[in-house]
């Protein structure tokens, strides 16, 4: 399927941002932008305004655009959300689909259970996570899913002190439970995978707390 100038724009930013070639702070400079990918500035402005409603990008008055630089609030915000996201797919795919698709989804799983550098360590958890969203068969629940997990490798990056990758809940065994637990379990046990390691990120503010 043929794409449109906007949509390669769109992606050739994406990827800029996603691989730090675009660090939060950056601006972004349309016409550079546009002379560089020999296209008008019309797929440039579609293209920063679907980054920007995505949180990747944050429009200032009487200057331009430039890459949002992620606060704890808005990686707490992420993570809450494929929080939800993650946990609905539980409970649309639990039991027979995981059983079905348990030879793959033990390979994602030691692969994402093995030791590894911190990219290599995003990508295999990427692919295990995103393997197991699919059986939910619900493309709209897909889509959002690698838009917010692309804002949480983002957020990842950008961060001084990034949180940890999952290390202390076992993939090939979250496999194993799903396959066998019933929606409310299998989406509780998702919420515990998700939120392993990520306690004191996931903490109220103090503003919140005393509202």
């Amino acid at each position: 399927m043929q794409t449109t100038a906007a949509e390669q724009v769109y992606a050739h930013l994406l990827s800029r941002i996603l691989h730090n070639e675009l660090k939060p702070g950056d601006w972004v400079e349309r016409k550079q932008l546009a002379e560089g990918m020999k296209t008008s500035l019309m797929p440039i402005a579609e293209a920063v305004q679907r980054l920007t409603l995505e949180g990747f990008l944050v429009s200032v008055p009487r200057r331009g655009t430039q890459v949002r630089v992620p606060g704890a609030e808005d990686v707490r915000g992420q993570i809450l959300v494929r929080e939800a996201l993650e946990c609905q797919a539980a409970r649309l795919y639990c039991g027979a689909p995981v059983q079905a698709a348990r030879s793959r989804l033990q390979r994602l799983a030691k692969t994402a259970d093995a030791p590894s550098g911190k990219s290599t360590a995003w990508e295999a958890e990427l692919a295990f996570h995103s393997a197991l969203v699919e059986l939910a068969d619900c493309a709209a629940l897909l889509e959002n899913y690698m838009r917010v997990m692309n804002l949480v490798l983002f957020q990842q990056s950008a961060l001084l002190t990034p949180y940890s990758f999952n290390r202390g809940d076992s993939h090939v065994q979250l496999i194993e439970d799903l396959g066998r637990l019933d929606v409310d379990a299998a989406e509780a046990r998702m919420r515990k995978h998700i939120r392993i390691g990520k306690e004191q990120i996931l903490q109220p503010t103090q503003r919140a707390k005393k509202n």
